[in-house]
């Protein structure tokens, strides 16, 4: 969703966004949320982008239990040049909600890149969290990077 920053509804210029995802499972004969992500920018005066990876979303079972992981990656931006976006990486498993976080590497020709920086949730440094952390760090790795001309 996007919208006029709510700070700044007159400006005419869409300032805000919003991302959301939803995940539902069929209990007897109803569907209901099992979970959601929600985020967004507001950015009232400046540039902002926000959207999904959706190419790179994928469900796995990594942990080899039967039940579905849902990989979400995703990135908000707000600025007013040429700045890293933030990306963030979710993977959930029913309850359990795992990410790596940070900001985009920019990086022009013959240039030195700039930014990258990012880290994992503690959980994932944790025994027997391998798989998933390799399965984040690939996805990252992938969507993280912005090439510019």
């Amino acid at each position: 969703m996007q919208s006029a920053s709510p700070s700044h509804p007159a400006s005419g210029r869409v300032e805000q966004r919003q991302l959301r995802a939803v995940y539902y499972t069929k209990k007897a004969s109803a569907w209901t949320v099992a979970w959601e992500v929600n985020d967004g920018v507001d950015c009232p005066g400046l540039d902002s982008a926000a959207d999904f990876f959706t190419e790179q979303v994928t469900f796995t079972d990594l942990n080899t239990d039967g039940r579905v992981e849902v990989t979400l990656p995703y990135y908000l931006f707000c600025g007013g040049g040429i700045e890293p976006r933030t990306v963030k990486v979710i993977l959930r498993e029913g309850t359990t909600k795992l990410a790596v976080r940070g900001n985009s590497l920019i990086a022009f020709p013959n240039q030195q890149p700039f930014g990258g920086e990012h880290r994992f949730d503690e959980a994932l440094g944790r025994e027997g969290m391998s798989a998933y952390r390799s399965h984040l760090e690939k996805i990252w790795n992938t969507v993280s990077r912005e090439h510019r001309k």
